[in-house]
């Protein structure tokens, strides 16, 4: 029974890397990217504390496996590998990896109407929105009569708003003003007269409380081997926060920022830092966007709360490359650790 127990654990926590997201844990309604199928430092290391949860002596760690778990354990133990050439607070980022680039992007969702391609589509500007956003939508299609919408909880089916659109209005935005009493989940149901026929089509996506925005930033400024900017934010509820973004050199991504802190309530300050390795020595100005605010979830059982940015970007112009003490980065004692771990894991796979 031991050897079943590890052999499940092992196999459910491999193939769950699939599952997650690089650093961000929202789980979206419509289709998001993968990230090229790479695997964060993050990740990784929740690999390995579900593993370690399992209650198996290290000697007895011998249960035999199929091929495709024995390659499983050996992708992430190659993934987590090549991940600690930097730290974990400045990874590369190239034009491919969609759900750091677009953190809070909504798919369009597309109904077909009939065999000649025709179909009936939902636009919304973004996935998550926070209190006092209005959420706007469209809904396009070729003959609609007339549209009927309603916002409705997921849970409860509770209709917080509805609308009816005719006529002219079809070719306008529906908008639901902002409203505090939304539920953090919500589903926008929306069944349109085409033909005769009421065709459904329907999206769901969140709503949030205020709890902290992001005002701006202050100058950059080397500090050892990184650069760090430091990020304003205006905060309403005090907690454990993660602030992400983007790093630009020329137009084209170089590095996902991370950072963690305790915050108070007011105005607080924490830095973003880039590793000099994701640097590009011959540019100077560069750009941060795509902000995401972040309070973490004090505990399993209260999700995380996100926030808001009141810039879209900042510039950073004339930092001078040279300032920056060039070492290569020295991987954490916890990430050798988890690295042997996993390394371990993907020989015991044989």
């Amino acid at each position: 029974m031991k050897h079943y127990k590890l052999g499940v654990g092992i196999t459910v926590c491999v193939l769950s890397l699939f599952w997650f997201f690089t650093d961000d844990s929202q789980a979206k309604s419509n289709t998001a990217s993968t990230n090229n199928g790479q695997i964060s430092k993050s990740s990784a290391e929740s690999i390995v504390q579900i593993v370690n949860k399992v209650e198996q002596p290290q000697a007895q760690l011998t249960p035999h496996f199929d091929g495709s778990i024995k390659l499983a354990a050996k992708q992430v133990a190659v993934q987590y590998e090549a991940a600690l050439r930097y730290p974990q607070y400045s990874q590369p980022l190239t034009r491919f990896d969609e759900d750091r680039l677009k953190p809070n992007a909504f798919y369009p969702l597309s109904i077909p109407l009939d065999e000649s391609g025709n179909k009936l589509t939902m636009r919304l500007e973004k996935y998550r929105f926070v209190y006092p956003d209005h959420i706007e939508l469209e809904i396009g299609g070729d003959n609609i009569e007339n549209i009927a919408v309603s916002l409705m909880d997921v849970e409860t089916k509770k209709i917080f708003s509805q609308r009816t659109i005719y006529g002219e209005q079809l070719n306008d935005k529906i908008v639901f003003s902002g409203d505090k009493s939304y539920s953090r989940n919500l589903q926008i149901v929306a069944h349109a007269k085409i033909k005769r026929k009421q065709v459904p089509i329907v999206a769901q996506i969140q709503y949030m409380p205020p709890s902290a925005r992001l005002i701006g930033f202050g100058d950059a400024r080397p500090d050892d081997d990184k650069m760090s900017i430091p990020a304003k934010l205006q905060v309403e509820k005090a907690g454990l926060y993660r602030v992400r973004a983007n790093l630009y050199a020329a137009g084209e991504p170089i590095a996902h920022l991370v950072t963690r802190g305790l915050l108070r309530k007011g105005q607080q300050s924490i830095d973003l830092s880039a590793h000099w390795s994701v640097l590009n020595p011959d540019i100077e100005t560069m750009t941060l966007s795509g902000f995401v605010v972040e309070l973490m979830s004090p505990s399993p059982a209260q999700p995380s709360i996100f926030g808001a940015s009141d810039i879209k970007e900042f510039d950073i112009t004339e930092f001078a490359y040279d300032s920056l003490q060039q070492t290569p980065y020295e991987p954490l004692a916890k990430e050798r650790q988890s690295l042997t771990f996993l390394q371990h894991l993907a020989g015991n796979s044989e």
